[in-house]
């Protein structure tokens, strides 16, 4: 609806011009109406209406006044003259100050809807044009806004310094710092594009309204989908970002808006080269997400101040894993992989070395699908892409609930293939195993005795369930053990533990330990 008022100082014609045409029908809507030219300026900065028709000739104040008053303190207002024939070349005159048509006394609907339709179709160019142009404008401030976190040598052009003064960032102090805020799940829920724009253009939004700081905040669209918010403060001892804007953020878009964000904040820093580097620590920040609290900012000057730590992640950890899969044992799978996000989260790892562990867990799953003769294409759908997905993750807890699933659905992926009476004799071999393993004398002719099979067949079952010897699993078994003693904090003595784990002679077991662990006994139980 466009919004229109009209002045005259003859009741008969008012009357008239309420009722000529229907207003609303036509996309217009009365705001008002005057009987002189005074009435008719305050009822134009009242009503801001789009469209002002007025008689020429009116009391206290004329149309040629009015029109001229009202182009000058509200040129978006379109003025069109109502005049009798003997005014015609005066209303001619009116068009050289601005007013935009006029339309000649005693008009019908017909002539009235003409006149209307050409002021409303030069509102909608004025209107396409303005769009056109601040379009044009939006675009040119992202793009240059994109240039100061992408180019290290920014600050260096004349072009970036006529740009900022566009801005209106010339004004403010030089001390930026740069926050970069994901949208959680964009790749996993393979949203349309529009659906992406209006989550982004929320959070712009919401940004916009709840961070407050001591200076300026520039908002806009930046790399990989991401929402920049470049904030530009006072003076250096006004840097101070509040973390209770974000957590009104992640409250309102949750609760409201069904999804979720994770925001990265760079350091502050003086001078236009200090974007740049913030920007690119606001993203380090953003990878490591899975190593803190998905309700926290993530500063990156909480990681660098964070001692770094790469732990001595337990490799049985994994072979355990392989043979609870080869064994399809889903209770100690879901265990295993319990106690592999305690292990990350009680030895506080880096964002790195936890996607490292990740990546491995991934590969020994899919090696698993390999050892039963399937392809990958044959258990996940078209475009499966892991390593993707556990980088995209936004805590650990969301990641190992994807790894969780990953591995139930190759579990149960493999309990389509027949299980035969080998299978059922290589589980009663590796608990008469797990049950004797303290024999040091304990040999492959015992366990086949025992089960009245060849020795042969036993090795058979063992390469084919296990993708091992017998003896390499008696070995491991005991090495197992060893270190379960040496963790119990019971402070027992070397060869007691060797002798606990089968092995009779203290050199050997040292040897055979550091063999598979990389450590010695004593070194392995200062580690723990």
């Amino acid at each position: 609806m466009y919004k229109v008022i009209f002045a005259d100082d003859e009741a008969r014609f008012r009357a008239y011009f309420k009722c000529v045409i229907d207003w609303n029908a036509h996309g217009f809507e009365l705001c008002g109406e005057a009987k002189n030219g005074l009435e008719a300026l305050k009822l134009v900065e009242e009503t801001l209406p789009d469209i002002a028709i007025v008689d020429i000739n009116m009391p206290y104040m004329n149309g040629m006044e009015l029109a001229a008053k009202v182009k000058e303190k509200y040129p978006s207002t379109f003025v069109v003259l109502v005049t009798g024939h003997s005014e015609f070349e005066y209303a001619r005159k009116a068009l050289k100050i601005g007013v935009d048509d006029y339309i000649l006394k005693p008009f019908d609907e017909e002539e009235l809807l003409v006149a209307l339709a050409k002021v409303k179709s030069s509102i909608e160019k004025l209107q396409s044009e303005r769009s056109k142009t601040e379009k044009e404008k939006a675009a040119l401030r992202e793009s240059f806004l994109n240039l100061l976190i992408s180019n290290d040598d920014a600050g260096d052009s004349e072009m970036i310094q006529e740009q900022m003064e566009r801005l209106d960032m010339q004004e403010y102090g030089g001390v930026f710092q740069v926050i970069s805020v994901e949208i959680d799940g964009l790749q996993e829920e393979l949203l349309h594009t529009a659906e992406v724009r209006l989550r982004k253009s929320t959070v712009s939004s919401l940004l916009g309204d709840l961070i407050q700081i001591e200076g300026k905040h520039h908002i806009f669209n930046g790399p990989e989908n991401r929402i920049i918010m470049l904030l530009q403060y006072d003076h250096e001892e006004n840097v101070s970002l509040s973390e209770d804007g974000f957590v009104k953020l992640y409250s309102i878009l949750k609760k409201h808006f069904g999804f979720s964000v994770t925001v990265g904040a760079g350091r502050a820093g003086s001078g236009m080269a200090s974007i740049r580097q913030s920007y690119k620590e606001s993203v380090v920040a953003l990878r490591n997400r899975i190593s803190m609290n998905l309700d926290d900012v993530l500063k990156y000057e909480n990681l660098v101040s964070r001692p770094a730590n790469i732990g001595f992640y337990p490799s049985e950890m994994n072979e355990n894993l392989l043979i609870q899969l080869r064994l399809h044992e889903e209770a100690k799978i879901k265990d295993t992989l319990e106690a592999i996000q305690n292990y990350i989260r009680t030895n506080q790892l880096s964002g790195d070395y936890i996607h490292m562990i990740l990546a491995g867990l991934v590969s020994l799953c899919l090696t698993y699908v390999h050892e039963l003769g399937k392809h990958v294409n044959d258990i996940f759908p078209t475009g499966f892409s892991p390593f993707e997905e556990i980088t995209n993750k936004p805590s650990l807890e969301a990641a190992f609930e994807w790894m969780h699933e990953l591995y139930m659905k190759v579990l149960e992926h493999s309990r389509n293939v027949k299980r035969s009476k080998s299978n059922k004799t290589l589980t009663l071999a590796r608990e008469y195993i797990d049950t004797h393993y303290a024999d040091s004398q304990l040999k492959v002719e015992d366990i086949s005795r025992h089960f009245l099979i060849q020795p042969r067949y036993l090795l058979k079952i063992f390469k084919e369930g296990l993708g091992m010897s017998v003896s390499d699993y008696i070995v491991e078994t005991r090495i197992k053990k060893a270190k379960e003693l040496l963790s119990s904090g019971r402070n027992l003595r070397l060869s007691s533990i060797a002798e606990m784990v089968g092995y009779s002679d203290l050199a050997h077991f040292s040897k055979t330990f550091k063999k598979h662990t990389g450590l010695s006994p004593s070194e392995y139980e200062v580690t723990r």
